[in-house]
């Protein structure tokens, strides 16, 4: 009783701003029978939101140490490959002079990948720790309340086997670890953003602003193909769900479609959903290599163009080779790894926190 006490912390419970009767499983979205509606007034939509720090209302003091360990080891992960582009650039200016410089970048790499295992330890550690310390306190706190209430309650409003789905793999908890988890990259996205920049404007100001120039170029084509594939796959999606209830449709009256020889029109009305499917697949993935070969052309053509005119810098503004490898490869971090392949990471906080935010309205308004 004394480990379960000190790891979910009753002190913990009682901090915490949401009442504990919020993790009452109810039926018809969560809600008791005769509190209150589904449908609320539109004016009360604004109360419907709560402030950001309240999303960890369930977090004791050492889960507020945790994330403040894990938010300094996102930030350090996150500017350490700015800072491996300035190394980049001492690397390109020491060759061809002494040893001795080749050796002290050298050093300076070793150094910046350890100080990166340690932030990327930290970030993910912490960040993954708190959110599964939070998650085992609103299960604990969900048994408690459980405990308390009628042997009534039981027969009216639940059954053991929603209890135990709750506590196996609530919907909460699982939403404050996807948070905490996707917390921490988005800061280590925004901080490798900030630090590239200020690298690249450092390095080069000059250089930095020629190389956005084709910055709404890619934004424009993403957005267009990001808007096509979305509505293609949705156009998919729902022939898809014409299709299968088509089919339970047939399979659930077999009897009625089979009395009146109705077999070949069912089969007719799925084929020709699937056909709408197939269609929508083909000009997704037609648009989607279209797309990709645009953005990466603008790439191209941006990366020819740093080169031609940062060689115009080297020849009249006294620019070095290295200043100019480091703004060219500083742009390519944040326009490829972090605009592109971790964008869902930064889909991922806001939608999560408005669906924690949701559920904590949603526990905060309940009452037993």
């Amino acid at each position: 009783m004394t480990i379960e006490n000190s790891f979910y912390g009753d002190s913990g419970l009682n901090e915490a701003s949401v009442s504990k009767s919020c993790l009452v499983p109810q039926k018809d979205g969560g809600m008791n029978r005769g509190d209150r509606n589904l449908e609320t007034p539109e004016g009360d939509e604004k109360t419907n939101k709560v402030p950001f720090l309240k999303l960890f209302a369930f977090a004791d003091p050492t889960d507020i140490l945790l994330m403040i360990a894990g938010t300094t080891g996102a930030i350090g992960n996150g500017i350490s490959m700015p800072l491996m582009t300035i190394l980049f650039g001492e690397l390109t200016d020491s060759f061809g002079q002494n040893q001795n410089n080749n050796e002290v970048v050298a050093l300076n790499f070793v150094y910046l990948g350890v100080g990166d295992v340690v932030s990327g330890f930290l970030q993910v550690t912490c960040w993954m720790v708190t959110g599964e310390r939070q998650a085992a306190r609103i299960r604990s706190l969900y048994l408690k309340t459980i405990h308390r209430l009628d042997i009534a309650f039981f027969d009216l409003e639940t059954n053991s086997g929603e209890v135990v789905g709750r506590m196996s793999g609530g919907r909460e908890g699982i939403m404050i670890l996807i948070l905490c988890v996707s917390v921490g990259k988005f800061l280590q996205l925004i901080s490798m953003f900030i630090g590239g920049f200020v690298v690249a404007f450092i390095r080069g100001w000059l250089l930095t602003l020629v190389m956005l120039s084709s910055l709404p170029l890619l934004v424009i084509a993403g957005a267009a193909v990001s808007l096509i594939v979305a509505n293609t796959a949705s156009q998919g999606q729902n022939a898809y769900a014409k299709s299968a209830a088509v089919v339970k449709q047939a399979i659930g009256s077999i009897r009625t479609v089979t009395s009146f020889t109705g077999e070949k029109q069912a089969m007719s009305d799925y084929d020709k959903f699937l056909v709408s499917a197939y269609r929508s697949g083909v000009y997704q993935g037609f648009v989607s290599g279209i797309g990709l070969g645009l953005i990466m052309l603008v790439v191209f053509c941006s990366y020819a163009l740093a080169v031609w005119f940062g060689g115009r810098m080297i020849l009249e503004n006294g620019y070095t080779g290295g200043e100019v490898v480091s703004v060219i490869v500083a742009i390519i971090i944040l326009l490829e790894e972090g605009s592109f392949s971790h964008f869902p990471y930064i889909i991922q906080v806001p939608r999560e926190g408005i669906s924690l935010c949701e559920c904590i309205c949603f526990w905060s308004s309940s009452s037993i």
